[in-house]
């Protein structure tokens, strides 16, 4: 069926919009799985490349996540053939469902939509279209010019402060904590329209404690705490609170989880310097918040502990849990 070639051109010249998409930002680094089934519509002549496909490797999933990160909502009624459904695996186990319709032939936009919305249309530039056909439907090679500019970065050998705190507001002392980047990269990517567009560093990264002068008093590698290499998008300030009431400042770091939250460890700081991670019982891979602060949030503070918040898509509402110290972790409170 041929009219979906006719109507997207129609559609992108009337009724696009400039907004971002609504996915969130797709970070490939997350997914581990682009799981993809294929259904030859009716009245197509194209050859089927699979009638279900497993993609693990990283151009294609890079790929992907450009195409969906630099879409474009489209507003109004939609008419349109799909022959691709696809589920995004996260590392952690979380899944996000969309329906594609891509042609074989060359030169054409695609059509992108969440599979709980499907009334919602984003396109898919011809670019990124022809990208993704090559993959699917050709020989699953991209030009190396591409996949070199895609790649473009520099080398850091640090330590890089990307987040400089004064203590002296929380703890009165003469002191700093600094979250540095040890060995890694450095990259800008300004031609991506998504939130996370522009600057980033990722590689492995440090907690550092000094006193005014500038004297490491300790240090805490975050590795300990984040199995995966980690990627900060801006400078950023640690948000400070104490929520196990032991005196001691706590506070988050967070990753980027799915398109609607963030995943944040919890940590604390001690009179003797040191850095701990505080444990949380049912959620070791992190906390998964719903909030514009990616990279540090201050949680809502409850009688013994805290209150987090998602949105969870297949559900379509908030859900809340609440957690309290039980003097040596934090676990969940009885609603």
């Amino acid at each position: 069926m041929k009219r979906l070639l006719l109507i997207l051109p129609v559609l992108l010249a009337v009724l696009l919009s400039g907004c971002q998409n609504a996915f969130g930002y797709i970070n490939a680094r997350w997914i581990s799985e682009v799981s993809m089934t294929y259904k030859n519509m009716q009245g197509r002549q194209e050859t089927a490349p699979f009638e279900s496909r497993q993609f693990t490797d990283s151009e294609f999933i890079r790929t992907l996540a450009s195409a969906m990160n630099t879409s474009k909502r489209i507003s109004g009624d939609l008419d349109y053939d799909a022959n691709f459904n696809f589920t995004l695996l996260y590392g952690d186990g979380y899944k996000e469902d969309y329906i594609l319709s891509l042609t074989e032939q060359e030169g054409y936009t695609a059509l992108l939509l969440p599979a709980e919305h499907s009334s919602n249309g984003y396109t898919v530039s011809v670019k990124n279209a022809d990208k993704l056909r090559k993959l699917i439907f050709g020989d699953g090679s991209i030009p190396a010019v591409q996949t070199e500019a895609a790649e473009a970065s520099v080398d850091t050998q640090g330590p890089v402060t990307v987040s400089r705190n004064e203590l002296s507001p929380v703890t009165g002392q003469n002191e700093f904590l600094n979250l540095q980047l040890l060995k890694g990269s450095y990259r800008e990517d300004w031609s991506s329209s998504s939130p996370l567009a522009g600057r980033s560093w990722s590689g492995q990264f440090r907690l550092e404690l000094t006193d005014e002068q500038g004297k490491i008093l300790n240090t805490f590698g975050l590795s300990q705490a984040f199995p995966e290499e980690l990627r900060f998008g801006d400078l950023f300030q640690l948000q400070f609170a104490d929520y196990n009431g032991d005196g001691n400042p706590d506070f988050t770091i967070g990753q980027y989880g799915s398109g609607n939250a963030s995943l944040f460890k919890l940590f604390t700081l001690h009179p003797d310097h040191s850095i701990s991670e505080l444990q949380i019982k049912g959620a070791a891979s992190g906390l998964l918040i719903s909030t514009p602060d990616r990279y540090s949030v201050k949680l809502e503070r409850t009688d013994g502990g805290f209150r987090t918040s998602y949105y969870d898509n297949s559900a379509g509402k908030q859900i809340e849990t609440a957690y309290r110290w039980n003097g040596s972790a934090f676990e969940e409170a009885a609603p």
